[in-house]
């Protein structure tokens, strides 16, 4: 899967910056906080422990690996973390969302998040400059919700607490 390059654990990006965060980092990061909720799930907060979260009510949330980059997203200099979640409530939904996590001095915290809705698994992530481009499969909105039908590729930036997109290409799904 394409992703970003990164700096080496440990190392800066610039003088002064903190450490570049890593994809594994997010394995034990916070989801929400009172400003970024999961739009399919929000919470006070949740944090996920070794990939995974799971409420009382019986939802799941599960970092979906290795769906993962790093860049610069959130206008400073310290490489910041994007990654994907699904959230499986009781019954056949499968929610994906997209997190980016801003670098607070080398701990990944929630940013801004994205609802990709209903059975829409991410299959790349890509960050280029302050953008992150997600490849994704999807359907017409006239086709059953079981079927993927597209295979998209959105270009979104950083807005407040959500992703703005920018950019959209369908392409015909062709099966997995």
């Amino acid at each position: 899967m394409p992703t970003s390059a990164a700096p080496a654990p440990g190392s800066s990006d610039s003088p002064g910056s903190s450490a570049a965060l890593t994809c594994d980092q997010l394995r034990n990061a916070q989801l929400q906080t009172a400003l970024v909720k999961l739009p399919d799930h929000p919470r006070d907060s949740m944090r996920l422990t070794d990939g995974h979260w799971a409420g009382e009510d019986g939802v799941r949330v599960d970092l979906v690996e290795p769906e993962c980059a790093t860049g610069r997203l959130v206008g400073d200099a310290a490489a910041d973390a994007v990654g994907v979640v699904k959230i499986t409530p009781e019954g056949t939904g499968r929610f994906y969302t997209v997190v980016v996590w801003r670098n607070d001095h080398g701990t990944p915290v929630p940013a801004a998040t994205l609802s990709l809705g209903d059975r829409n698994p991410v299959v790349a992530l890509t960050v280029r400059g302050p953008n992150v481009a997600v490849v994704y499969h999807t359907r017409h909105d006239t086709d059953p919700p079981v079927a993927h039908t597209v295979t998209r590729t959105s270009v979104y930036r950083v807005e407040g607490t959500s992703l703005r997109e920018i950019s959209r290409v369908d392409a015909r799904y062709t099966g997995d």
